[in-house]
């Protein structure tokens, strides 16, 4: 008779959950790394708004925009879905 350790014993919602983790380690890696591009991106379009250069979007659509971004986190609706970024000033 072999004695089974029933405390190593895993549900398969565990094993489930482990799965669905491991399924989203590298999206969110991806979206965390494209928040901080746009970071940037917002960073030089206020910058050129600043200097008085003509683009796409007002200032305010920018600070908004970038409000947005840095709300694009575990915790927001559809994240880490990239279909569900916020999308920039048109």
């Amino acid at each position: 008779m072999s004695n089974i350790d029933w405390s190593k014993l895993r549900k398969a919602a565990d094993i489930k959950s482990e799965n669905e983790a491991a399924r989203l380690v590298p999206l969110i890696a991806s979206e965390a790394q494209w928040v901080e591009l746009e970071r940037s991106f917002v960073a030089v379009q206020l910058e050129a708004i600043e200097d008085g250069e003509q683009i796409i979007g007002t200032e305010r659509q920018w600070r908004d925009y970038r409000t947005q971004v840095r709300a694009w986190k575990e915790g927001a609706e559809g994240y880490p879905d990239s279909t569900h970024r916020p999308t920039r000033p048109k």
